[in-house]
């Protein structure tokens, strides 16, 4: 199986649908924190335009903790989360099948933040902070793993990897006659 690099999703498209999440996090840092949170939600969204997703993740959740000094209860945590998860899923519609990339992707974020909810409920904060730190990495290494298979990278049976230069070499030196050197 063959994966063209066009095919993939990228971080930076700049078409209505992500304008509009990108105004959802506007929204929701204005319904959680007021002006000064619009203010950061704004920030936040024009970073997303203009640099990519995970950009405007970053700097959301930076100012958020900025706009929230004393900390965030449950139903602003779901309304800043959601803006968020919808600026992650709007790349994934230009692939080819985005329902089941999107189901993941939800899944995924509700498995996380409920293993952290559950964990912080009965554990120290350190505690549920190293399950979260746990558990990315382990989806991390998953994706990794993914991508390697999807490109077709994973090596043969001796060892080497395959790669398109890899082939396009072995490829081209076939159409070549071959040439003896004597000495």
């Amino acid at each position: 199986m063959s994966v063209r690099i066009d095919t993939l999703p990228t971080a930076v498209g700049r078409d209505w649908v992500r304008g509009a999440s990108l105004g959802a996090i506007v929204v929701a840092f204005g319904i959680v924190s007021g002006p000064i949170g619009v203010l950061a939600g704004i920030a936040a969204a024009l970073v997303g335009y203009l640099f990519g997703t995970p950009y405007a993740f970053a700097l959301g959740h930076v100012a958020l903790a900025a706009v929230v000094p004393t900390g965030i209860d449950a139903s602003s945590a779901v309304i800043i989360e959601a803006a968020f998860v919808a600026v992650l899923l709007v790349p994934l519609r230009r692939t080819t099948n985005p329902i089941p990339l999107m189901g993941v992707a939800i899944a995924s974020v509700l498995a996380i933040g409920g293993i952290a909810w559950l964990v912080v409920d009965s554990q120290p904060i350190s505690l549920a902070a190293l399950t979260v730190l746990g558990l990315l990495a382990i989806a991390t290494y998953a994706l990794h793993r993914l991508e390697v298979v999807r490109l077709e990278l994973v090596p043969d049976e001796d060892g080497r990897g395959r790669s398109p230069a890899d082939e396009s070499i072995s490829k081209s030196a076939e159409s070549q006659p071959q040439q003896r050197i004597e000495t």
